[in-house]
């Protein structure tokens, strides 16, 4: 599926398919919803829509660009103040993620190119690592007034 929001089970699927974590949860928003931060399910990576900006394109019609984040989610209380074990935890993780999703092409998309993610931040153990990507539709959206 290539309209909004489409790209998200394709992310999910190449997630699970080509990041070999052992355990690894890969969680899109129905999974996330209820979930209580300290029994979420771990390692995760949480794929998250963050928007979309709209392009002009020619023959009446425009681009959108979708915004995902995949974020990386590990716990380690080890010096949980600091959050550098669960640093530590995530670095094959988001190396992973990235080899998986950087310059892939979903079908009916432009390929992933990856952007400036938020920060990331901790809480009670868990650290969470965020990936940004940017994707393109193949096919454009009628533009109102458009002849």
């Amino acid at each position: 599926m290539s309209g909004f929001l489409g790209v998200e089970a394709l992310i999910v699927a190449r997630l699970i398919a080509s990041v070999p974590v052992p355990g690894l949860k890969v969680l899109a928003a129905p999974d996330l919803d209820g979930i209580q931060a300290a029994s979420q399910p771990v390692p995760a990576v949480h794929v998250v829509f963050g928007g979309f900006e709209r392009l002009e394109a020619a023959g009446g019609l425009i681009e959108v660009i979708e915004n995902w984040f995949t974020v990386a989610v590990v716990r380690n209380s080890r010096a949980a103040a600091q959050g550098a074990a669960a640093r530590a935890d995530a670095g094959a993780l988001l190396d992973a993620v990235f080899a998986a999703l950087n310059g892939w092409t979903p079908a009916g998309y432009r390929p992933l190119v990856p952007a400036t993610p938020p920060a990331g931040g901790y809480d009670a153990g868990f650290g969470y690592f965020p990936l940004s990507w940017r994707v393109r539709r193949l096919s454009g959206l009628p533009c109102a007034g458009a002849a």
